[in-house]
């Protein structure tokens, strides 16, 4: 729908924005926020960083199939030069092709045909990683999301629905900006994470069992449910 984004109503936009800002990405910035006004230990902002992660992998998912489309909307009128340039900033410093960030999202590892990150997250000092926190909290993408809320909520006349496009391709760039950022950044957001040990044991039990042709065969969904895992897609 994102090629129509200029033909839709007020309604029809707000619609499609729906699972784009609602997010869990913005609800653990909020938490991130308050965790930082608190000066927290990094044990808590790391937690914190690792559901934000994978907040913004969730609105990267949203957007990426809408994305030429609203780079097409972006290069039709004038009047959205400022925002083009930007994106001609973020192009012109990419460093991995679009197949490697889809992986770096699915599987948190750069294609071995990429430029490797630069800046391991796990190593940087606990100064070093609050300002990174600081970083990615106040990132303008933030701002941007809720002037699309409080336009969502204005009368929906001609003006404001212009406004309102012209806001979420704002939101859009934002976001492109953010995912150049994160191409220096090596993070896992599993790393350091222990197994609990009576999972350890199932898996090991299950191990045993598939070896000796005892095993009753469950599927991976319910595995994960009962274990309270979750799963991600590494394809």
């Amino acid at each position: 729908m994102a090629d129509k984004i200029t033909d839709m109503t007020h309604a029809q936009l707000s619609t499609w924005l729906m699972p784009i800002i609602d997010g869990s990405l913005f609800e653990s910035r909020e938490r991130l926020v308050s965790l930082l006004a608190e000066n927290t230990d990094r044990d808590a902002l790391e937690s914190e960083f690792r559901e934000f992660y994978e907040g913004y992998c969730g609105l990267a998912f949203e957007l990426e199939a809408s994305e030429e489309s609203l780079l097409s909307i972006l290069r039709a009128a004038d009047r959205f030069a400022p925002l083009r340039r930007r994106v001609a900033i973020v192009e012109a410093a990419r460093k991995t092709s679009p197949l490697g960030r889809q992986a770096r999202r699915m599987s948190d590892k750069p294609l071995l045909t990429d430029p490797q990150p630069e800046i391991k997250v796990s190593t940087l000092s606990d100064d070093g990683f609050h300002a990174l926190m600081e970083t990615f909290a106040n990132w303008g993408l933030f701002a941007a999301r809720e002037r699309i809320v409080k336009l969502q909520k204005v009368a929906p006349t001609a003006a404001a629905e212009e406004q309102l496009k012209s806001e979420i391709l704002d939101f859009f760039v934002y976001y492109l900006e953010l995912e150049q950022f994160l191409e220096d950044y090596d993070y896992d957001p599993d790393e350091g994470l222990e197994l609990r040990p009576e999972v350890a044991e199932r898996l090991e039990q299950s191990v045993a069992e598939v070896e000796a042709g005892t095993a009753e065969l469950i599927p991976l969904e319910e595995v994960a449910k009962e274990l309270g895992v979750k799963l991600k897609c590494t394809r």
